[in-house]
C-alpha cells in the first residue's frame, strides 16, 4: 500500500514531481556528517521534550507497523493520559506525533516542538499536517501547542526553561481543512506510477530534482539571471525563454543581468572599469582570513543561548603583492569551552596594524564586530580590524563575471573556473557545514583521542584552503588587469 507521509505531502504542495520523487525514494539522500549532527540534535531535541510530559508513554517500537499498533492500544487503554511518538495511518496517510494528551474521552491536546528558535508559518503546515491525519482517524483535536527553542535558555538550566509554546489551534484548524480537500487528489497522484507534468517555477531553482527534471538538457537557464523576480520570471516563461541567450535585446533588464546575457552569448568574460580601481584599493601587506563556527539548537556551554554563532578557528595568511605567504597563522579553539575570548585576543596578535584584510563574504567582519561588542577591552583593536577587511566577494559580484559561474559567485563556485588547479576534494571535511557538525561531535565527547587529532587536524586544512582560494582568485584578477 501507498503510504504519504509528511515530507511527501509538503513536497507535492512545493511541486508534484517533487513529492511525487521523494515517494518513490528517488530524491538523493544526503549522507554526510551535518545530515548525521542534525538528526542527533532533533532526536536529542525530542527526547527532551517528551520528558517534560512525566505521564507520558512512547508508542516507539522497533518497527513502524509495531508502532502504529502499539498507539492504538495505548489509545484504547482508559490509563493512559498522554501518549509521545504515536504514529497514525489513514487513508494511505501516516503521521508521527510528538505528545498527544487526552483532555476527555476523544478530545485530545496536541503538542509539537521545532527545533527553530522562532515560530514559522512552515510549523503550522507541518502540524497541519498531523491534524489531518487525526481527524482521518477520528482523533479530536482541540489544543494545539507549538513550541520552540527560547533565547533564554541556558545550558543547566531546567528542561521546562527551554520551549517558548505557541497556542495555535485557529491556524492550524484552517489550514487543516485546505489540506483536507486536496487529500484525494495528493494520494492519487502520488500513488501513481506515472510521473507529474512538471512546470517551470521559482521553486525549481534550488530543487535537487532541477538538473533530471524540466532543467535537464537546457544550457545557460534564465536561473542564471542574478536577483530573478517571480514577475520577471513568469513573463519569461510566457515567452517561452527558458535559456539567458534567448532573451531578446530589447527585454528590460537589470545592469548586472544584461552582463550576464551578454557573457552567456559572447563566450568572454566580462571585466568592469572598475576593477583596476578596486583593486589597487589595497595596502600591503595582504591578510586573508577564514573563519569556522558552530551554531546548535542545543547549547553546548553555559551562559549561550540555543542558534547562538561561536567562532571556533581561523585561518590566516599574510602575503606580499605577488601572492607569495610570507606568514601563516591558524587557530582551534578548545572544543570543551567557549574560547570565542581567547580567537578575539589571538586576531589581535595575528593581524598587525597595516594591511588590507581579505575576506569571502562579509561573515568575518560581522562576526569580528560581535567579537567587539562583547569584549569591550578588546573592542578598539578589534573595530580597527573591522574597519580594514575588504570584501573580495563583493568585487567580483560587481566587476566580474565569466558565464560558467552559472549566475553564481560563491568561492566553491568560482575557483574551479578562476583556478582549475584548486580543489576541495582531496580534503577530509568539504563543506562548512561539516565544519560545524565534526565540531559539536568532538564539544559532545562522542570521539576518541586519537579521532579528536585527526579531526583538528582535518579542520585546521579546510580552513586553510579557503584563506589559499582567496589568494589564487586574488592573484587571478591583478594578472587579468
Amino acid at each position: 500500500m501507498t503510504y504519504i507521509n509528511r515530507t511527501v505531502f509538503m513536497n507535492y504542495l512545493r511541486c508534484p514531481v517533487l513529492g511525487w520523487a521523494s515517494k518513490n525514494n528517488l530524491l538523493a539522500k544526503e549522507k554526510s556528517l551535518s545530515s548525521e549532527f542534525f538528526a542527533f540534535e532533533i532526536r536529542k531535541l525530542r527526547e527532551i521534550f517528551h520528558s517534560l510530559f512525566s505521564a507520558a508513554i512512547s508508542a516507539r517500537k522497533s518497527s513502524f507497523e509495531k508502532s502504529i499498533i502499539y498507539t492504538k492500544e495505548l489509545l484504547q487503554n482508559p490509563d493512559v493520559k498522554a501518549i509521545c511518538d504515536a504514529v497514525f495511518i489513514a487513508n494511505g496517510f501516516v503521521a508521527n506525533v510528538d505528545v498527544l494528551y487526552k483532555i476527555s474521552n476523544n478530545e485530545y491536546s496536541l503538542f509539537e516542538t521545532r527545533a527553530s528558535s522562532k515560530h514559522k508559518s512552515k510549523h503550522i503546515c507541518d502540524v497541519a499536517f498531523t491534524t489531518m491525519v487525526l481527524s482521518k482517524c477520528d482523533i479530536c483535536v482541540k489544543e494545539i501547542e507549538i513550541s520552540h527553542l527560547s533565547h533564554s535558555y541556558r545550558l543547566g538550566m531546567d528542561a521546562s526553561k527551554m520551549f517558548i509554546s505557541t497556542k495555535c489551534f485557529e491556524k492550524v484548524e484552517t489550514k487543516k481543512n485546505e489540506f483536507l480537500k486536496l487529500a484525494s487528489k495528493i494520494y492519487k497522484e502520488m500513488s501513481s506510477c506515472r510521473k507529474p507534468k512538471a512546470l517551470l517555477k521559482k521553486n525549481c531553482r534550488n530543487c535537487n530534482l532541477f538538473g533530471n527534471c524540466i532543467g535537464k538538457g537546457v544550457k545557460n537557464h534564465i536561473f542564471n539571471l542574478p536577483r530573478l523576480g517571480t514577475k520577471k520570471l513568469e513573463e519569461l516563461i510566457d515567452m517561452g525563454i527558458t535559456s539567458v541567450d534567448k532573451i531578446p535585446q530589447n527585454y528590460e533588464l537589470t545592469d548586472m543581468q544584461k552582463i550576464v546575457r551578454e557573457c552567456t552569448i559572447e563566450g568572454k568574460p566580462f571585466v568592469s572599469e572598475n576593477l583596476k580601481l578596486e583593486l589597487q584599493k589595497f595596502k600591503k601587506p595582504f591578510y586573508y582570513l577564514d573563519f569556522e563556527s558552530i551554531t546548535t539548537a542545543l547549547p553546548l556551554y553555559k551562559n549561550v543561548a540555543p542558534h547562538t554563532s561561536l567562532l571556533t578557528q581561523f585561518s590566516i595568511d599574510k602575503t606580499d603583492e605577488n601572492g607569495n605567504i610570507l606568514n601563516h597563522f591558524e587557530y582551534i579553539a578548545d572544543y570543551a569551552k567557549d574560547c570565542r575570548k581567547k580567537i578575539a585576543e589571538n586576531l589581535i596578535k595575528c593581524l598587525a596594524n597595516e594591511g588590507s584584510i581579505v575576506t569571502y563574504a562579509s561573515f568575518e567582519k560581522i562576526a569580528i564586530l560581535k567579537l567587539a561588542a562583547n569584549f569591550a577591552k578588546l573592542s578598539k583593536n578589534l573595530n580597527k580590524i573591522a574597519d580594514r577587511i575588504v570584501d573580495l566577494e563583493l568585487i567580483i559580484r560587481n566587476n566580474y563575471y565569466d558565464a560558467m559561474f552559472c549566475g553564481r559567485t560563491s568561492i566553491k563556485k568560482i575557483l574551479p573556473v578562476l583556478v582549475p588547479s584548486m580543489s576541495y576534494s582531496d580534503l577530509k571535511i568539504k563543506e562548512g557545514k561539516d565544519a560545524t557538525a565534526a565540531f559539536a561531535f568532538m564539544a559532545m565527547g562522542f570521539y576518541s583521542n586519537t579521532k579528536i587529532y585527526q579531526t583538528k587536524k582535518n579542520l585546521l586544512s579546510y580552513c586553510a584552503q579557503d584563506t589559499l582560494a582567496m589568494i589564487k582568485i586574488h592573484q587571478f584578477l591583478l594578472k587579468i588587469i
